[in-house]
């Protein structure tokens, strides 16, 4: 992957965080969207069947609106935690940018247990 721009702001909306990068872009991406991709091992393989996918879909929409609390994770990721919900997910800052490009943040490849 190339380099992505830095990000330089997060801001929480009801529904959706704005995302603010270096070089000039802003893009929104939903909660729906960011608790659907989480990179965690619970919910990750979820996405690797269309019937567990399409599953996980329905629990995250179904869930109230809520806007997380954000913290950093180092230099390089971002983590949320939600009321209800999993929380364990660390974002790379690369599978940000992938979401708020609407790209597939887990790059087309299932979710493997293991050392990558």
């Amino acid at each position: 992957m190339s380099k992505i721009p830095e990000l330089v702001r997060l801001e929480r909306q009801d529904t959706a965080m704005n995302l603010t990068y270096a070089e000039g872009s802003k893009f929104s991406v939903t909660y729906d969207d960011i608790r659907y991709f989480c990179p965690c091992a619970k919910c990750a393989p979820l996405r690797n069947e269309d019937e567990t996918a399409k599953a996980l879909r329905r629990e995250v929409e179904s869930m109230a609106a809520e806007k997380p609390k954000v913290r950093t994770v180092g230099k390089y990721a971002l983590a949320f935690e939600w009321t209800k919900g999993c929380s364990s997910g660390i974002y790379r800052f690369e599978r940000l940018w992938a979401l708020a490009n609407n790209e597939d943040p887990d790059g087309g490849k299932p979710y493997v247990h293991g050392a990558w």
